[in-house]
């Protein structure tokens, strides 16, 4: 484990301070003038200070995600078992080790993908192509070690560029990748913030019975003193355990495989001392077979920095693959926003209308929108005409989770090869005063997302359209077409 620590921190690799652009001139929650929301506390924290993560590779997502108490009851089963394991019903794959790299967010979501497609069809994928075409930084160096969040990920998997097999792209490559075939599309993702206590466990349970391991972040103690202590002893997994009192900033991406109400407090008996009660999550990591159980140990329900919420931000979030098909459900994908959510814009209340203008590729006909929502219980509507005078509604909703939605529409769009059409949608976020997602590049290592005019308007009403390039350059609306 003594490499891991020893893992040098990368703050000098070209990271700009990142904060939310200034309020355009006019009052807050105006009709006329949309402004930037808030980024996530936790995620400029953990640029301006490298030892918030510690070099481990897993940083706190830019944009912070809510669902509140109520959400959370609505969207979890009364029926979840006391234990359970992803293992014992054979829905994870192979442990594999990210070696000294900080590409842990990278394993982690890739063994998300996997565990979702099992047991139907076991898929080693590549973690390697996600980490050298996320689109993020301009190295390998960069890309290898300075580290990532989950919303990377999902940026990379909603604009196909994977996942690919992993015989095409073996980890660790010397050069950054090239596309491979991309082997299923991803259309749907949960992401919801950490747990607000130790016992707020039933929305994530609840999420790894139905989509497979869950992507989510921690603290690894780096000197190994609150693991070592005790998970040396013995040889059952239930020995292998990890339990730290104190909140501290997440610097690792790992996944929850399962858990036990039961699993006795007292197999925790180390330099940390005993938690306050029984219970743990069953976790998966990327250091290899030789780390913990055959890649495994079990973490408990009290640790303070284990997929949560700290009231600083979005620390511990946690991300669930919901949908994952075939590559033959879409022909094409339309999109502006490369590198997805780096930003979030309203007009300082739950209301907002987003649009993107696309030009047709062929005479196809417009079947399903994407976009992402930013609260639990997010009512939508989906647009789509030729212009912006021709609207028509296609769909209507609300989705039950924070994440990225796919909707298909009740009746098809008809585009033509070389004309634009238009996409909008409606957003009703409760509890978010900046509900669209927008993606922009706010430092160096996001300058790949560019836009051009004509391509992303925001309004408050659907009635005054104005472009966002008006208010932040090189910005696009986080919102997908797809043709049949």
């Amino acid at each position: 484990m003594t490499a891991r620590s020893t893992v040098a921190l990368l703050a000098s690799l070209a990271i700009l301070a990142v904060a939310a652009l200034p309020a355009t001139a006019g009052a807050a929650g105006s009709a006329e003038t949309p402004q930037a929301g808030p980024l996530n506390p936790a995620f400029v924290e953990a640029l301006h200070d490298p030892l918030v993560t510690a070099g481990l590779g897993r940083r706190p997502n830019p944009v912070a995600v809510h669902v509140g108490s109520v959400a959370r009851a609505r969207t979890t089963r009364t029926s979840l078992p006391g234990a359970y394991s992803l293992i014992e019903q054979g829905r994870v794959t192979r442990v594999k080790d990210q070696r000294s790299y900080g590409t842990c967010w990278a394993f982690a979501n890739i063994a998300a993908i996997e565990s979702k497609l099992l047991p139907a069809r076991l898929w080693d994928l590549s973690e390697d192509n996600l980490v050298g075409r996320s689109g993020f930084g301009s190295s390998r160096s960069w890309r290898y070690n300075w580290g990532g969040y989950d919303f990377m990920a999902i940026a990379y998997f909603a604009r196909w560029a994977g996942p690919v097999n992993e015989t095409n792209d073996p980890y660790p490559s010397p050069t950054l990748p090239k596309q491979s075939r991309v082997r299923r599309h991803v259309q749907g993702v949960a992401m919801i913030p950490g747990r607000v206590g130790p016992l707020d466990n039933d929305l994530i349970k609840q999420l790894v019975v139905d989509n497979g391991a869950l992507s989510v972040g921690m603290y690894m103690d780096p000197t190994q003193q609150a693991y070592n202590g005790y998970g040396a002893r013995g040889s059952t997994a239930e020995h292998a355990a990890y339990y730290l009192p104190d909140q501290r900033g997440e610097n690792h991406g790992v996944n929850i495989v399962g858990w036990d109400d039961s699993f006795s407090a007292s197999h925790f008996t180390g330099v940390t001392g005993e938690p306050p009660g029984d219970g743990a999550f069953l976790v998966r990591n990327s250091w290899g077979a030789a780390f913990g159980e055959r890649g495994y140990f079990w973490v408990s329900y009290y640790d303070a920095s284990f997929a949560r919420e700290q009231g600083l931000g979005g620390y511990g979030g946690c991300v669930s693959y919901t949908v994952v098909n075939s590559t033959r459900n879409y022909g094409r994908n339309y999109q502006h926003d490369k590198l997805g959510v780096t930003d979030h814009w309203g007009y300082g209340d739950s209301l907002v209308w987003g649009a993107n203008r696309f030009t047709a590729k062929a005479n196809e006909p417009i079947v399903a929108a994407a976009f992402y929502t930013l609260a639990a219980n997010t009512g939508y509507e989906v647009w789509a005409g030729r212009r912006f005078s021709s609207l028509r509604l296609r769909a209507t909703g609300v989705t039950p989770l924070p994440g990225y939605t796919t909707v298909k529409f009740d009746t098809a769009l008809r585009a033509r090869r070389g004309r634009q059409f238009v996409v909008v949608v409606r957003l009703d976020s409760p509890g978010e005063m900046y509900p669209l997602a927008v993606e922009r590049p706010a430092a160096a290592w996001q300058k790949r997302a560019t836009a051009r005019r004509g391509q992303s308007y925001m309004s408050h009403d659907g009635v005054t359209w104005r472009s966002l390039l008006r208010y932040a350059p090189n910005a696009n609306v986080c919102i997908k077409a797809f043709a049949e």
